[in-house]
């Protein structure tokens, strides 16, 4: 009886797997990393705080040079959008193109995307917005806060005295300039300013008490007075 003595043909199968796993690989490659570009909080504090000085200046040259063209050479809002996005267009394409004659890969737009994470944090902070906003005018018209409601109309005074001799976009230009010093001065200054607040607030809160005191005195001294004519009044009468 004779007996086959092949092997069996493990080592090709083997080969044949590898190989196709191989080709399975080259076929469908692995996708690139995708990015999140919903951070933009992260982004906007860094420039208000201007830990990103290039972006920074940037932000504050691109305000003025708007601010120029639309108050001082009085240009359209339309035109200047148009010229922007065509300039932003250009750009782009340029961009691409010089990429593709160097040899280099532009970036890739598709593997950008807003996380449900992101947006989900983003509604949260803009649910917190608004309800400090309705808390706060809660307190102002409800509420006795006296404090609370005398600085929001001396704001709203003083809002309504500055608007009075500047339009629209020269308020919004100003605010931009004041957004983009204003914290970085805080952050810079922080323990002088707390300083100087707490030290203006114990003197608002002297003065409030002395006027407070001073206004009860009055309304004692006014109940004493409308009492002695009631009495005086009713000795007539007798």
């Amino acid at each position: 009886m004779q007996t086959s003595t092949d092997s069996p043909p493990t080592r090709e199968i083997g080969n044949d797997s590898a190989s196709n796993m191989h080709t399975t690989s080259t076929e469908f490659p692995t996708p690139s990393p995708t990015r999140d570009v919903s951070n933009g909080t992260d982004i906007v504090r860094d420039v208000i705080l201007w830990k990103r000085k290039n972006l920074s200046v940037l932000t504050l040259l691109a305000a003025t040079a708007i601010w120029l063209a639309l108050e001082v050479y009085e240009l359209k809002f339309v035109t200047l959008f148009s010229w922007m996005s065509m300039l932003a267009v250009a750009f782009l394409f340029f961009w691409g193109n010089i990429h593709r004659l160097l040899g280099k890969e532009p970036v890739d737009m598709s593997a950008m995307y807003i996380s449900e994470k992101s947006a989900r944090e983003m509604g949260a902070k803009i649910q917190e917005y608004v309800e400090k906003s309705l808390r706060l005018v809660f307190s102002v018209s409800a509420e006795k806060e006296w404090l609370v409601f005398a600085g929001s109309v001396a704001s709203l005074g003083l809002i309504s005295v500055v608007a009075s001799y500047f339009d629209l976009l020269s308020l919004l230009y100003f605010g931009v300039v004041v957004g983009l010093t204003g914290p970085f001065v805080y952050v810079k200054y922080e323990h002088k300013i707390k300083e100087w607040g707490q030290k203006v607030r114990v003197r608002y809160q002297r003065c409030y008490a002395t006027v407070v005191q001073k206004a009860q005195e009055m309304k004692n001294k006014l109940q004493e007075m409308k009492n002695k004519m009631q009495e005086k009044k009713r000795k007539k009468m007798e």
